[in-house]
């Protein structure tokens, strides 16, 4: 539970981390695209993948994105981050879909692995 706990918020803050880097270093614009507070996506690659004994991971393949949302001041406020994912060969797979939620210190989370071997999960949470 304990290695768990630490994966996912390292996996979370990390991504958390970025999303606020990306914000923090666009450009100011004289008028913006969109308002200050208006969602913005971030996506990339690379995340845990938990397997059927609970480990987890590191699946390079694995799809991320992040809604960051901005208060009318423009500081972070919200986000969602949600991943899509498959367990490595060799893995353990579990005999029926296992579904694994708790709360972080800044989201509540949900991951799914199914017995086919593939992998989601899901973060909400507020700064």
């Amino acid at each position: 539970m304990k290695h768990r706990t630490k994966a996912l918020r390292s996996v979370a803050g990390l991504c958390v981390f970025t999303a606020g880097m990306m914000i923090v270093s666009e450009p100011a614009l004289a008028k913006p695209d969109k308002p200050i507070n208006a969602a913005t996506p971030l996506k990339g690659t690379g995340c845990l993948v938990r397997d059927a004994d609970g480990n987890y991971h590191l699946d390079t393949e694995c799809e991320w994105h992040i809604v960051q949302k901005l208060d009318k001041d423009g500081n972070p406020k919200s986000f969602i981050y949600q991943d899509k994912g498959k367990l490595p060969e060799g893995a353990p797979h579990p005999s029926s879909a296992s579904k694994n939620s708790g709360a972080l210190s800044d989201c509540d989370y949900t991951e799914v692995t199914t017995p086919s071997g593939q992998y989601s999960s899901k973060c909400m949470g507020k700064y």
